[in-house]
């Protein structure tokens, strides 16, 4: 069983969102993603982040975490994390898993910690039969 650090993908699609968003072909996109490292930040009319177009994914804005939950999913049989990369702190996410990987102990402490190396900021709703986009304590 899997458990993941990333934003979730919602959607895959044959056309690549990025390029519609700047009014070009897939096979001539001028690589507009590199313009954005983390996906391209789409938020509602309230001006709230709501998803992240990356390539040909529509992904979550929000970061799922799990790290806090790290003793239950040791108890479901969880025996690898995903870690999706970013433009930046990939490093620090990882080191920040492997400490509370080492105590488990620390895991709640340490998913507070990884709040300020994402993009959005995190969510966990699915986790606990919510909305995806929300936060529940552990």
């Amino acid at each position: 069983m899997v458990a993941a650090s990333n934003p979730t993908c919602l959607a895959w699609s044959a056309r690549c969102f990025t390029a519609r968003a700047h009014d070009l072909p897939k096979d001539d996109c001028q690589f507009r993603c590199l313009d954005y490292p983390d996906g391209l930040l789409l938020s509602t009319r309230e001006d709230e982040a709501f998803l992240v177009l990356n390539g040909i994914q529509t992904q979550s804005a929000r970061t799922l975490n799990l790290l806090a939950e790290l003793d239950d999913l040791v108890q479901l049989g969880v025996d690898v994390l995903r870690i999706n990369p970013q433009s930046r702190h990939t490093e620090a996410i990882i080191e920040t898993f492997h400490d509370a990987l080492r105590d488990p102990a620390m895991a709640v402490r340490a998913a507070a910690k990884l709040d300020g190396y994402m993009p959005v900021g995190p969510c966990n709703g699915y986790w606990h039969g919510d909305a995806g986009m929300l936060v529940q304590p552990p």
